[in-house]
Parts: structure tokens; C-alpha cells; sequence
């Protein structure tokens, strides 16, 4: 099997595939014959069928970058090479700290390269392409890593600004997350395209453009506060978010 849809590419050095699991998605970055892979994803045969892409287009991976320390974003696969894998310092030091639990969480074909990054606090990725911009934050997870791509005005986003996904705070809370959306938020509203780490890509000009889903996020966490939000339409998805919302609810409230 290969990914659930058919890789897009919705700005220049851009690729976007997505899992058939929880719409998770892998970007590629390419300038030449360079390639960044940022949070490849998720299977055996998925990332496989990433390298075969790679391969088709002529690219090689120098360099990979998880957004976060979470286990479906850490995984990597032996034809991607032994370029750099990189994430924040915050990132990185959470997957070593937690590296049992990325490793549970994943089958035992993936384990063995899972999780093995290397904290990087530059302000932009070292490799000789189009610049990105490392926009650092700790919402949903400390060191959350998005990156901003200035020439083609993208904004990969990690696991934030979802259109399938509702803020998921659990792990650093609420205040964390508003934070961490203000500080995405200049870049948001400059971007031609968002990618999300689950979801479909937001494009300027659309109904489910950046800023929309900037404005989503925003008043999920507003109602929260007013102990709404229940009608939110991410609710719908899996029963698990309807979990991480009631866990929501109940930080809320206490803070309330």
C-alpha cells in the first residue's frame, strides 16, 4: 500500500503526502537535488513509498527535522540515508526522555530509527537551499519546531492549525497553546499555504485559508473558556477527540 492520497505540491519545492492514518502528513522541501524530509510519516510501506518518490525525482536527503518529540513524528527508514535528524533542543531532549514510550507506541519494524534527532536551536535549517525559518514554541509539545519558508510564503506547521484536529493542549495546557498560536499568528497571516502535521493544506484565498484556520483555533480555546465549544466540527472525527476535548474542558474549568 502507498499513502492515502496522491502526494501534492502546493508551492514551489514543496511535496505533501499523507498517511492513511490520522491524516498524517510528510513534507518535502527540495531545491535542486537537496531534499529536507520534515516529520516522515507513518508506515513501513508509507515511508517506503516516500524513498521511491525521493528516488523518481532524483532527490537526497540531507537533512530530516521533526517538528516535535512525538512518536508518529520521529520515525525515519534506512533509505532516507544518514543525513542529519534534527529538532529543537527542547524536542530532542523530550525524545531521548521518552524514548521508551516513542518506541511502545510504534510497531517493531519502525523502533529501531525512531526518535534518534539532534537538538538545533539555529534560527534557520542548515542546508544550502531555500531558507527556513525555525519558529520555536511549546504548544501541544515543548520545543514544537514549525517552519516558515519565506520565498514561497509556506508555514509548516506542525501539529497545530488543524482542519481535522482540535487543539490538542494536554500535554504542555492551555496557556501554553494560546502562546504558542500568537506565536505562529504573524506567520499565519502571511502565508500562501499552512501545512498541518494532520490534515489538509490551507491556501490563501479559499474558505479554509491560514487565517481561517488561525480563527478556528482561537475560538475553540475562547469557548473553552466559556465552557463551550462542543459544537466545534473537528468534534465529529474519532471518539478520541471528543477525550482530548473533555480533557480541555476540565483544565479550563479548573482555571476558571
Amino acid at each position: 500500500m502507498e499513502h492515502a492520497a496522491d502526494p501534492l505540491e502546493p508551492a514551489a519545492g514543496i511535496i505533501v503526502l499523507t498517511s492513511r492514518t490520522m491524516h498524517t502528513t510528510t513534507t518535502v522541501l527540495h531545491d535542486g537535488h537537496d531534499a529536507v524530509l520534515v516529520d516522515p510519516a507513518w508506515h513501513a510501506d508509507e515511508l517506503d513509498a516516500i524513498a521511491d518518490l525521493l528516488a523518481a525525482r532524483s532527490l537526497r536527503v540531507v537533512l530530516g527535522w521533526s517538528t516535535h518529540a512525538h512518536h508518529d513524528h520521529l520515525l525515519w527508514h534506512e533509505r532516507f540515508g544518514t543525513g542529519p535528524r534534527l529538532a529543537t533542543t527542547a524536542a530532542a531532549s523530550a525524545a531521548v526522555g521518552h524514548i521508551d514510550e516513542v518506541h511502545a507506541a510504534l510497531a517493531a519494524d519502525l523502533r529501531p530509527l525512531a526518535g534518534q534527532v539532534t537538538g538545533y536551536d539555529g534560527g534557520a535549517l542548515p542546508w544550502a537551499g531555500g531558507v527556513a525559518e525555525v519558529v520555536a514554541h511549546d504548544a501541544h509539545a515543548p520545543g514544537h519546531g514549525a517552519l516558515w519558508l519565506p520565498g514561497v510564503a509556506v508555514l509548516v506547521a506542525g501539529d497545530m492549525l488543524s482542519d481535522v484536529e482540535i487543539p490538542l493542549a494536554g500535554e504542555t495546557g492551555l496557556e501554553a497553546y494560546a502562546r504558542g498560536l500568537e506565536r505562529l499568528a504573524p506567520y499565519v497571516e502571511r502565508a500562501a499555504v499552512l501545512i498541518p502535521g494532520h490534515g489538509h493544506p490551507a491556501r490563501v484565498g479559499t474558505p479554509d485559508s491560514p487565517t481561517a484556520r488561525l480563527r478556528a483555533d482561537r475560538a475553540y480555546l475562547a469557548e473553552l473558556s466559556r465552557d463551550g465549544a462542543d459544537e466545534d466540527p473537528r468534534l465529529a472525527g474519532p471518539a478520541w477527540l471528543r477525550e482530548e476535548h473533555e480533557a480541555n474542558r476540565h483544565e479550563a474549568s479548573v482555571r476558571r
